[in-house]
C-alpha cells in the first residue's frame, strides 16, 4: 500500500485537472463560481451520506474537539481557496494566476516541517522546483508573454496558494495524526462548505439545467460531483495516511495541469505549444523521480 499510495494524488490531480470541462460547460450556461461549487457539493453530500450509512454508520460519530479541524479543511478547501482563486483569475492574467496557485507546495513543505517534522530533502526540493518550472511552462506565459496583474490579485493568488497549503496540512493531520477516517472527514467538511457557500448559489440558473433535459442535466451533475471533488478529495486524504503531506501536495499539483493540458487536446482539440510540451514533460519526469525514489527510501 505505501508504493500504491503514491498514485492516490497522481489519480486526485488528475480528476482535479479535468475539471475545466465540467466548468466550462456549467459557465456557457450561466453559471457562476459560486452555484458551479455548491451544485458539485451538494450532491458530494448525499452520496456521502448513502455511502457511510451502506459501508459503517460508526463514521457518522465525531469527537467535539476534531469539529475544528474538520471546519478548517472544509473552509479552506470549499469555499476560501475556490473565491481566493477566483479573485485571482479576474484580476490577473489566467496563467499568473495558475502559476501562483501551483505553489502551495512550497508552503506545504515549510508547515510539514514545523508540524509533523517532514524531512526536507534536496530530492523533494528539486522535485518541487521542476514541477514548478514545468507549470511555468504550461502555463503558456512564456508564449505570450502576458502578464496582467494587480496589488488585489497578487495578495488574493498567494491567498489561494496558502489556503491550498492549510487545507493539505490540516488533512495531514486529521488523517495521520488524529486517525480520523477519510469517509467522515470528506462527510463533515463537505457539509461544512455546503453551509458556508448555500446563502450564495444561484438555484435558478440550476433548476433551469436540469429542466432543459433532466437525465442528461442530472448525470452531468452527477459525474462533475464525483470525478471534481468526491473522488480526488477522498484519494489526496487517502494519501495523507502513508506519504508526508509534501510529497502528496507535489504529486497533486504537478498532475493537476498536465491532466488538463491533456483533456484540452483531446476534447477541445486545444493543441498544446512546444513550451507546453517541454513544460508537460519536465512535470512527469520529476513526479516519477519523486514517487519512485521517495517510495523506496520510505521502504529501506
Amino acid at each position: 500500500m505505501n508504493r500504491f499510495a503514491y498514485f492516490l494524488p497522481l489519480i486526485a490531480g488528475t480528476c482535479w485537472g479535468c475539471t475545466g470541462v465540467f466548468v466550462r460547460t456549467l459557465d456557457d450556461v450561466g453559471f457562476d463560481n459560486i452555484t458551479i461549487t455548491v451544485s458539485r457539493v451538494v450532491i458530494m453530500v448525499f452520496i456521502l451520506l448513502i455511502s457511510t450509512w451502506i459501508y459503517n454508520k460508526e463514521l457518522f460519530r465525531l469527537k467535539k474537539r476534531d469539529l475544528p479541524l474538520l471546519a478548517v479543511i472544509g473552509i479552506n478547501g470549499f469555499v476560501l481557496m475556490n473565491i481566493c482563486y477566483n479573485i485571482s483569475i479576474t484580476t490577473l492574467s489566467m496563467s499568473l494566476a495558475s502559476i501562483l496557485l501551483c505553489t502551495a507546495p512550497v508552503f506545504v513543505i515549510i508547515f510539514g516541517r514545523i508540524l509533523f517534522g517532514e524531512k526536507i530533502t534536496l530530492l523533494r526540493v528539486s522535485c518541487m522546483i521542476g514541477a514548478l518550472v514545468g507549470c511555468v511552462l504550461l502555463s503558456g506565459i512564456v508564449e505570450s508573454g502576458e502578464l496582467k496583474w494587480s496589488v488585489l490579485g497578487l495578495s488574493m493568488g498567494v491567498a489561494s496558494s496558502m489556503t491550498n497549503a492549510a487545507y493539505a496540512i490540516a488533512l495531514k493531520e486529521a488523517t495521520d495524526v488524529r486517525k480520523i477516517h477519510p469517509l467522515t472527514i470528506q462527510l463533515y467538511t463537505a457539509i461544512i462548505g455546503m453551509i458556508v457557500m448555500l446563502p450564495f448559489a444561484d438555484y435558478g440558473v440550476i433548476a433551469d439545467f436540469v429542466a432543459s433535459s433532466p437525465l442528461s442535466s442530472s448525470l452531468f451533475l452527477l459525474a462533475h460531483a464525483t470525478v471534481a471533488s468526491l473522488l480526488p478529495n477522498l484519494l489526496f486524504a487517502i494519501a495523507f495516511m502513508f506519504i508526508d503531506s509534501s510529497v502528496a501536495s507535489i504529486l497533486a499539483s504537478g498532475a493537476e495541469p498536465t491532466a488538463a493540458l491533456l483533456f484540452g487536446l483531446f476534447v477541445y482539440r486545444e493543441v498544446p505549444t512546444v513550451f507546453g510540451v517541454i513544460g508537460m514533460i519536465i512535470v512527469i519526469v520529476s513526479m516519477i523521480v519523486l514517487s519512485r525514489t521517495d517510495a523506496k527510501s520510505s521502504l529501506e
